[in-house]
């Protein structure tokens, strides 16, 4: 029998302390490539650069969390077999937390043993571990750190079904994801539905995100013979398995950071699978919607090691890669999905055993020897049956909600009942509205926003073309002097990137009300258009009218850091509360201002306190803690009347998180012209 139950999850975890009040729109999440090296072949028909977002609005941060664990009750649902058991963590995206083979005792994923985010996410928080569902555009998702609606229904002979979806704000759409275990069976099944409910062509993007546990002797096998990847911030492609030297598909072998899209020919079975030396390991496959397979290495250098490690736990090496499955080729581009129009696939997950010999021997072998193994447990004809006879159920109402969670899927069909437009997924209960939602509902029902406390953290932001429509006419008319209104109006023109049109709306919210929000929206416009003077001077004015917010404190310090106003940096540090002084991206840019001061022994005091300055925020591919420690070493060596070599300079461990120490390993290889 097939059971599926609720349980709490007990783990160390931090306290995410809530999130941002700030809209979302000071960094730029854009993944583009020069146009003008595009060195892929004609047939290739990548959409490189199609459909990238540049910012996480109108969803807030998840930035203000640290890294003090304490152990925490976790809500998880577990689906459960007579051969495997998955646990999924509604809280966290949906995430498939594990996944363990119960004939051999092992788990097939890695598991991270403890709730530690990082910032690599849409909304900045991000975990490693278990497989993650990416939708929408690149990067991680903006629910990874949020709740999911779950519910649960059957199959026709009764099969319990484990149900999550979501309505995604930034393309208006829906997605839909239905698990389940049959009895007997040695694959979990997830099949997913991704709706366009709009008049409109939506660029989508989705990769299924897997955490595979690193060890040496793994090889990861697909079957294709050349990969896309990026060099000189360009999509190249190389042939595979060995490339300048190393057998890529041996994840440890990798020496940086990297990304491989594995060119899979059209005519064949999609698959991906780690085998470890014993052939032994993981298999995700899928019906055809689900193109793309990836590999992505944190690469064999001292920062791919410390980032593995900063993620888990302080003990634990955290070791893993990512295997990954998408609707496109590659990551560096979206599809063209029409309107009115749902997508659907079923991915199955499962371990796999082969002959060793074979799966560690010639490439064609290896590809071979896993595909028949991947026959054995279930043919691509039998897959792609399953898509067409679950469909009824697909579409079909839940028997019991279990959780939920936002209101804005419901905002979205009560929008769209008001105006006459058909509903998105009517089979779907995306439950009450909720705070948030209520001055949206206002806006459609009274037109207006009604009133709010500039100094009062905004309940939440709006961005989408029916909304901008009804912001517009609220501010043309009853909520012309409505602070609130302006300021939304303002922040959904600047996404349109129309500045000229976003600032007069910016100053017009800051005439009807003075606010930090309105302040803080105008230093980043400023800052985008290439004024830095006055970049400065809107973000401390906003962090001067709310000086206790932490997302603002770190928002002013980090503007003044990267201007180089390192006097106006310990004024505003040495004014804090506290608890804001005792924030660890704050005291780091205090660090620098020390540093730049000629104050060694305090900059020192700040980076080596507790045994290292860890930022828990710090973003991928950012070096603060390293540039930190090089401003000390330069200011001690030119009080010391020496000079400091940068180039063979050790740094701490602690402080050190480049990936791409190697960098001439890639660059050195031939690619496919």
């Amino acid at each position: 029998m097939t059971d599926l139950r609720v349980e709490d999850i007990i783990l160390p975890g931090v306290d995410f302390h809530g999130v941002s009040p700030l809209p979302a729109i000071s960094e730029n999440l854009r993944l583009t490539f020069m146009q003008d090296k595009f060195e892929l072949d004609e047939e290739d028909g990548l959409f490189v650069n199609y459909g990238m977002v540049d910012y996480g609005f109108p969803y807030k941060a998840q930035d203000n969390y640290d890294r003090e664990l304490c152990e925490r009750p976790y809500p998880a649902v577990i689906l459960e077999n007579e051969h495997l058991r998955a646990i999924f963590m509604p809280c966290f995206g949906a995430k498939l937390y594990s996944l363990f083979d119960k004939d051999e005792c092992r788990e097939l994923l890695f598991v991270n043993g403890v709730v530690r985010p990082c910032h690599l996410g849409v909304r900045n928080a991000w975990m490693s571990g278990g497989v993650e569902w990416n939708c929408g555009y690149v990067g991680h998702n903006p629910f990874t750190c949020d709740w999911m609606h779950t519910a649960r229904t059957h199959l026709e002979d009764g099969t319990p079904v484990l149900r999550f979806y979501q309505f995604e704000r930034i393309r208006c759409i829906v997605y839909q994801m239905d698990v389940f275990l049959p009895e007997g069976s040695k694959l979990l099944y997830v099949r997913t539905r991704l709706v366009n409910p709009n008049f409109r062509v939506v660029p989508m993007y989705w990769w299924s995100n897997i955490a595979a546990p690193d060890a040496p002797g793994n090889r990861v096998i697909i079957p294709a013979d050349s990969t896309f990847t990026a060099r000189d911030s360009h999509p190249v492609k190389i042939r595979i398995p060995e490339y300048n030297g190393i057998d890529v598909t041996y994840p440890l072998d990798n020496v940086i950071s990297i990304d491989y899209f594995w060119n899979i020919p059209q005519a064949e079975r999609k698959f991906i699978c780690q085998v470890d030396s014993n052939g032994y390991g993981l298999i995700q496959t899928s019906t055809r919607r689900l193109q793309g397979r990836k590999l992505f290495v944190w690469g064999n250098s001292e920062g791919g090691n410390r980032w593995k490690n900063f993620l888990t736990a302080d003990d634990q090496s955290g070791s893993y890669n990512e295997i990954q499955a998408g609707i496109a080729r590659t990551q560096y581009e979206c599809l063209p999905m029409p309107p009115k129009t749902a997508w659907e696939w079923i991915e199955a997950y499962g371990a796999i055993h082969t002959d060793p010999e074979k799966t560690h021997g010639s490439w064609d072998a290896a590809k071979a020897e896993a595909a028949g193994a991947l026959d054995a447990l279930i043919t691509e004809d039998r897959l792609e049956a399953m898509l067409r006879e679950t469909k009824p159920m697909a579409k079909s109402p839940a028997d019991t909600v279990i959780f939920g969670a936002d209101g804005w899927g419901a905002l979205e069909e009560e929008r769209r009942r008001l105006c006459g437009e058909d509903p998105m997924c009517p089979h779907l209960d995306f439950g009450p509205l909720g705070a948030e939602q209520e001055p949206w509902l206002r806006l459609l029902t009274e037109g207006t926003l009604g009133t709010s406390d500039p100094l009062g953290e905004p309940a939440s932001y709006m961005c989408q073309p029916e909304w901008t429509k009804l912001l517009a006419g609220a501010a043309a008319g009853t909520d012309r002097d409505n602070w609130f209104t302006l300021l939304s109006l303002g922040l959904c023109t600047f996404i349109e990137k129309d500045y000229e049109r976003a600032e007069s709306l910016l100053r017009r919210s800051l005439e009807a009300a003075a606010s930090p929000w309105t302040y803080y929206a105008l230093a980043i416009l400023r800052r985008d258009s290439g004024d830095r003077e006055n970049e400065v001077k809107y973000m401390l004015l906003a962090h001067g009218m709310k000086p206790g917010d932490r997302s603002l404190a770190k928002a002013a310090l980090r503007t003044l850091y990267e201007n180089r106003r390192f006097d106006e940096i310990r004024t505003v540090y040495e004014s804090l509360a506290p608890e804001l002084r005792s924030d660890p991206r704050c005291k780091a840019y205090y660090g620098f201002a020390l540093a730049d001061a000629g104050d060694v022994s305090g900059a020192s005091d700040i980076l080596y306190e507790n045994g290292g300055l860890l930022v828990p925020d710090i973003r991928e591919g950012e070096t603060i803690t390293l540039d930190l420690w090089y401003a000390v070493e330069e200011a001690r060596a030119a009080s010391q009347g020496r000079k400091f070599d940068r180039k063979n300079a050790q740094p701490p461990r602690f402080a050190d998180f480049r990936m791409f120490a190697n960098l001439d390993w890639l660059l050195g290889g031939e690619i496919i012209r």
